[in-house]
């Protein structure tokens, strides 16, 4: 029969609080709104083998006021910058993943707090893992696209290098990352390998966003020579938009034969509003897969990510 239990003991249930960070500043960026975030370490002993877990709930609210700066469309059926949670060992803060709190419309999650409680996947290990080892936090990005559940690297883990190439030919928004890794985490038979990478995108000014906008739209412009723009070309092209550059990440064994290949569209875009307004600041990503090792022909050496166009994904 099992137990909740205090202290040791050979067989039992032990469920410890764990501290949550609150990223205040990356949520109300976005407009989330965040309250009575909890979180619970939940440890079950057989003897010498301890089956361990992570669960967390709290209640969440869109506010849409507050989503000044907009790199996704806003329409009621749309869906905001998701509200995620990070999950980290506090002294390998570089293994974080991310994983979905709450993915609802724009309508829906504005209209009343949403409540959400998420799992992690259960991970056995001889030596019990402590609160204070765990960095939890609830935060959000601008864009954000993550398959990556609720996972506990565990202590098996080894980096990979990681090639980054840029094939991008449009220039007026150009992703740049500053973190970039990967990581085979676990053993072979249920082991993953993990990829991350995230940053911030810098974009020209509105003559340089709308020459783009029209190299990808030709019928846009009437005409208009893209090397000789002048503000009231610029200002009845308005409101217009350019799409941000994706990634596609190649995983290759040690003789550089192709593994897998994964395409993370951002589906994030630069919009020119009225009177030739931008945004008022740089918008922030993460992108982030896992693919099992159980299921690639061969063991993975190395990663190749390469940023693209929108237009070739």
């Amino acid at each position: 029969m099992r137990t909740t239990w205090e202290g040791e003991s050979s067989v039992g249930k032990k469920i410890e609080e764990l501290d949550v960070e609150i990223d205040e500043l990356s949520l109300s960026l976005v407009g989330w709104q965040v309250e009575n975030v909890r979180a619970r370490l939940v440890t079950e002993s057989f003897d010498d083998t301890h089956f361990q877990e992570i669960v967390v709930s709290g209640t969440a609210r869109f506010l849409r006021e507050d989503w000044t700066d907009r790199f996704t469309s806003g329409e009621d059926d749309d869906y905001p910058p998701t509200l995620l949670l990070g999950l980290s060992p506090v002294d390998r803060p570089e293994l974080v993943s991310y994983t979905h709190a709450v993915l609802e419309t724009i309508k829906k999650a504005g209209k009343r707090p949403v409540r959400f409680s998420e799992s992690s996947s259960t991970w056995e290990c001889s030596r019990r893992v402590g609160p204070e080892e765990i960095r939890l936090q609830v935060t959000s990005f601008d864009l954000s696209e993550t398959d990556i559940g609720l996972v506990w690297p565990g202590s098996r883990t080894k980096p990979l290098p990681v090639e980054l190439v840029d094939e991008t030919v449009h220039e007026a928004v150009r992703l740049k990352p500053t973190v970039c890794d990967a990581t085979l985490v676990g053993k072979r038979r249920d082991g993953s390998l993990q990829i991350r990478l995230g940053g911030f995108a810098e974009f020209g000014s509105a003559g340089e966003l709308l020459a783009d906008c029209i190299a990808m739209e030709p019928w846009r412009g009437d005409g208009l020579r893209t090397d000789d723009l002048r503000d009231d070309d610029i200002e009845a092209e308005c409101p217009f938009e350019v799409p941000m550059p994706g990634i596609c990440v190649e995983v290759l064994d040690g003789t550089d034969f192709l593994l897998d290949k994964r395409e993370v569209s951002l589906y994030g875009r630069v919009r020119v509003e009225e009177g030739v307004a931008l945004p008022s600041r740089q918008p922030r990503w993460v992108a982030q897969c896992s693919l099992d090792l159980d299921d690639l022909s061969g063991e993975p050496s190395r990663i190749v990510a390469r940023v693209m166009d929108a237009e070739d994904l």
